[in-house]
Protein backbone atom coordinates (compact mmCIF):
# COMPACT_ATOMS: atom_id res chain seq x y z
CA UNK A 1 0.00 0.00 0.00
CA UNK A 2 3.06 2.44 0.37
CA UNK A 3 4.15 2.05 -2.81
CA UNK A 4 0.70 2.62 -4.13
CA UNK A 5 0.58 5.99 -2.58
CA UNK A 6 3.56 6.55 -3.55
CA UNK A 7 2.33 6.27 -7.10
CA UNK A 8 -0.25 8.11 -6.65
CA UNK A 9 1.25 10.91 -5.02
CA UNK A 10 4.25 10.90 -8.18
CA UNK A 11 1.15 10.84 -10.54
CA UNK A 12 -0.69 13.84 -8.75
CA UNK A 13 2.71 15.90 -8.93
CA UNK A 14 3.27 15.38 -12.42
CA UNK A 15 -0.22 15.84 -13.38
CA UNK A 16 0.18 19.36 -11.76
CA UNK A 17 3.43 20.27 -12.96
CA UNK A 18 1.15 19.20 -16.77
CA UNK A 19 -0.86 21.69 -15.85
CA UNK A 20 1.26 24.46 -14.70
CA UNK A 21 3.41 24.02 -17.85
CA UNK A 22 -0.42 23.96 -20.07
CA UNK A 23 -1.71 26.73 -17.95
CA UNK A 24 2.02 29.11 -18.35
CA UNK A 25 1.79 28.16 -22.49
CA UNK A 26 -1.97 29.20 -22.30
CA UNK A 27 -1.33 32.62 -20.47
CA UNK A 28 1.96 33.56 -22.87
CA UNK A 29 -0.36 32.63 -26.15
CA UNK A 30 -3.83 34.45 -24.33
CA UNK A 31 -2.19 37.32 -23.36
CA UNK A 32 -3.12 40.03 -26.03
CA UNK A 33 -0.43 42.16 -27.13
CA UNK A 34 -2.44 45.43 -26.65
CA UNK A 35 -0.62 48.47 -27.96
CA UNK A 36 1.39 50.78 -25.78
CA UNK A 37 -1.09 54.16 -24.67
CA UNK A 38 1.07 56.70 -26.41
CA UNK A 39 3.14 58.70 -23.48
CA UNK A 40 1.05 61.73 -22.85
CA UNK A 41 3.87 64.86 -23.92
CA UNK A 42 5.08 66.50 -20.77
CA UNK A 43 4.39 69.44 -19.79
CA UNK A 44 6.30 72.17 -21.18
CA UNK A 45 8.41 73.54 -18.53
CA UNK A 46 7.90 77.15 -17.51
CA UNK A 47 10.85 79.72 -18.45
CA UNK A 48 11.98 80.99 -15.09
CA UNK A 49 13.52 84.53 -14.91
CA UNK A 50 15.50 85.97 -12.03
CA UNK A 51 13.95 88.67 -10.24
CA UNK A 52 14.88 90.95 -7.28
CA UNK A 53 12.26 92.83 -5.55
CA UNK A 54 14.03 95.80 -3.54
CA UNK A 55 13.46 96.80 0.04
CA UNK A 56 10.94 99.39 1.15
CA UNK A 57 12.13 101.56 3.65
CA UNK A 58 8.69 103.30 3.96
CA UNK A 59 5.95 100.64 4.13
CA UNK A 60 8.44 98.09 5.80
CA UNK A 61 7.02 94.85 4.27
CA UNK A 62 8.70 91.83 3.92
CA UNK A 63 7.02 90.44 0.84
CA UNK A 64 5.08 91.28 -2.18
CA UNK A 65 2.30 89.16 -3.15
CA UNK A 66 1.63 88.62 -6.87
CA UNK A 67 -1.09 86.27 -8.67
CA UNK A 68 -1.44 85.58 -12.13
CA UNK A 69 -4.29 83.15 -13.46
CA UNK A 70 -5.28 81.99 -10.02
CA UNK A 71 -1.71 81.06 -8.69
CA UNK A 72 -0.95 82.75 -5.90
CA UNK A 73 3.35 84.32 -5.43
CA UNK A 74 5.05 85.36 -2.62
CA UNK A 75 8.12 86.86 -3.33
CA UNK A 76 10.69 88.29 -0.07
CA UNK A 77 11.90 91.82 -0.64
CA UNK A 78 15.71 92.16 -1.12
CA UNK A 79 16.68 88.65 -2.29
CA UNK A 80 16.92 87.10 -5.96
CA UNK A 81 14.60 84.92 -7.11
CA UNK A 82 13.63 82.60 -9.80
CA UNK A 83 10.20 83.20 -10.85
CA UNK A 84 7.95 82.41 -14.34
CA UNK A 85 8.29 84.99 -17.17
CA UNK A 86 4.52 85.86 -16.38
CA UNK A 87 5.15 86.57 -12.93
CA UNK A 88 7.90 89.10 -13.39
CA UNK A 89 5.60 90.66 -16.49
CA UNK A 90 3.12 91.46 -14.17
CA UNK A 91 6.20 92.98 -11.79
CA UNK A 92 7.67 94.95 -14.92
CA UNK A 93 3.71 96.15 -15.40
CA UNK A 94 3.36 97.15 -11.82
CA UNK A 95 6.60 99.01 -12.03
CA UNK A 96 5.69 101.00 -15.22
CA UNK A 97 2.10 101.65 -13.68
CA UNK A 98 3.26 103.51 -10.40
CA UNK A 99 5.77 105.19 -12.90
CA UNK A 100 3.24 106.55 -14.81
CA UNK A 101 1.07 107.31 -11.81
CA UNK A 102 4.26 109.32 -10.29
CA UNK A 103 4.34 111.06 -13.70
CA UNK A 104 0.60 112.20 -13.75
CA UNK A 105 0.59 112.99 -10.23
CA UNK A 106 3.54 115.17 -10.36
CA UNK A 107 2.08 116.95 -13.46
CA UNK A 108 -1.17 117.72 -11.38
CA UNK A 109 0.93 119.09 -8.53
CA UNK A 110 3.16 121.54 -11.24
CA UNK A 111 -0.15 122.91 -12.80
CA UNK A 112 -1.49 123.17 -9.28
CA UNK A 113 1.77 125.40 -8.27
CA UNK A 114 1.67 127.32 -11.18
CA UNK A 115 -2.28 128.06 -11.00
CA UNK A 116 -1.50 129.15 -7.18
CA UNK A 117 1.21 131.08 -8.41
CA UNK A 118 -1.17 132.92 -10.59
CA UNK A 119 -3.62 133.81 -8.55
CA UNK A 120 -1.43 135.54 -5.94
CA UNK A 121 -0.05 137.67 -8.69
CA UNK A 122 -3.63 139.07 -9.91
Amino acid sequence: MAESKKNKTAEAVETVEAKVEETKATEVEETPKTPKAPEKPLKPTKKLVSVRIPRDPVNNTDSVFVGVNFKNYILKRGTTVQVPEEVAEVLYNAELAEDAADAFAKAKEEAFNQKTKELAKG
